[in-house]
């Protein structure tokens, strides 16, 4: 009962730290081509400033999920949130554009709150509840993306700096509510069993349904990734949506998000295992890529978005659920970080792909390709990770290895 009882603290706790750590990234983001612009920074500049994050976080999400696997999660979260606040006072003292740049450099070097949080979820849960625990992450990392720009957008009419310095309070009340609520998760004793070290990881990575896995994200997210950076371009180009209309429509793709992965996510998998969820739903979501691209008016987009948020939200959060499955606890927080790696890589890839399909083969087109893309994700899950996972289970005898 007591553990019962810790468990559910532990969640709560890291719904809203991830939740206010969303938020605070949510209130950023959009604003910062509006507080660069003031300091004369040029397109191509802001659309380099868009990639810093991502591409720090290629490197970082490995190597802290790795530390929080050495020194413990509670350490690694401090890192991550302390370097998130770092950066977000850096930027609100900003008065250049490589200040800004510096800034932002910082936290995607030192971002890994979600990959230390789902590490969290995987020590203090067991494998039937643990993908309803990280729907419930999930659904505060939506949450904190549909909330952070209208209330950035409000604050900011005090000037861009002030949501800088919000989201860094935002990130303050993070840090005193890991020092005090939240208990490590990682014996010290266990951290010896495993050696900080990138051939380590290699070793991890190179498992044979681990690396089909890896293989399966790299595909998926590559599709999804191209969705959300190139849609507000697909909706001008396809269907002249005004911002407005476009911001509503997101803001609907969000809502669903978060309503399948706070409260659809734990009824499902309870009932279906994590392989069996994804095998039932990835063609379907790769099929609502292609549908949604062919929509004529703003009904049928939104009679199309429905269905793959929900079966993305599904899909996303039982890949993250069969990876914590995959290896030991000790392994868990680099393996992870490895994993989330896939979306930052891609988020440097997508935007550039998705708007050059638009540019020179139309947009009706960048459906056609995102669903192509998370077909072949599909195809290896089937054909290469299904069987490898089934040898690897058999030889496990249930214990992970």
């Amino acid at each position: 009962m007591e553990g019962e009882l810790q468990k559910r603290k532990v969640i709560t706790t890291l719904f809203f730290i991830v939740l206010a750590d969303m938020l605070g990234f949510g209130l950023i983001i959009p604003l910062l081509p509006y507080y660069v612009k003031q300091f004369g920074a040029s397109d191509l500049m802001i659309g380099l400033l868009a990639m810093v994050y991502p591409l720090g976080q290629v490197f970082a999400a490995p190597l802290i999920g790795r530390f929080s696997d050495k020194v413990g999660r509670k350490k690694a979260l401090l890192l991550s949130v302390g370097g998130t606040f770092l950066s977000l006072i850096t930027l609100g003292l900003a008065r250049s554009v490589l200040v800004v740049l510096i800034s932002r450099l910082i936290d995607g070097l030192t971002g890994g709150n979600i990959t230390v949080a789902q590490s969290y979820i995987g020590d203090f849960t067991d494998e039937k509840s643990r993908a309803k625990s990280l729907g419930l992450i999930g659904a505060a990392f939506g949450l904190g993306f549909i909330l952070g720009p209208a209330l950035g957008g409000f604050l900011s009419r005090w000037g861009f700096s002030v949501p800088a310095f919000f989201a860094a309070g935002l990130s303050f009340v993070n840090l005193l509510n890991i020092i005090f609520l939240l208990p490590d998760s990682k014996p010290a004793q266990d951290s010896k069993r495993v050696p900080f070290t990138f051939e380590e990881l290699k070793k991890t990575i190179s498992m044979p349904h681990l690396g089909s896995l890896v293989l399966v994200k790299l595909f998926y997210s590559l599709g999804f990734t191209m969705f959300e950076s190139s849609f507000s371009l697909f909706a001008m180009k396809k269907l002249n949506l005004p911002l407005s209309t476009t911001s509503y429509v997101l803001a609907y793709v969000g809502l669903v998000i978060v309503f399948t992965q706070g409260f659809l996510v734990g009824k499902v998998t309870k009932k279906y295992s994590e392989d069996n969820v994804i095998k039932a739903l990835i063609f379907i979501a790769s099929l609502f890529l292609l549908l949604y691209s062919l929509s004529a008016n703003v009904f049928t987009l939104l009679l199309f978005l429905g269905p793959l948020a929900m079966t993305s939200a599904l899909i996303g959060v039982s890949l993250s659920s069969l990876v914590t499955k995959s290896v030991q606890r000790e392994k868990l927080g680099g393996t992870l970080g490895v994993f989330n790696s896939v979306d930052s890589l891609m988020r440097i890839i997508s935007p550039v792909l998705g708007a050059a399909i638009i540019q020179y083969l139309g947009p009706s087109l960048l459906g056609v390709f995102e669903g192509l893309v998370v077909s072949i994700s599909g195809l290896i899950f089937y054909l290469v990770f299904v069987p490898k996972y089934s040898l690897f289970i058999s030889k496990s005898s249930g214990e992970v290895v």
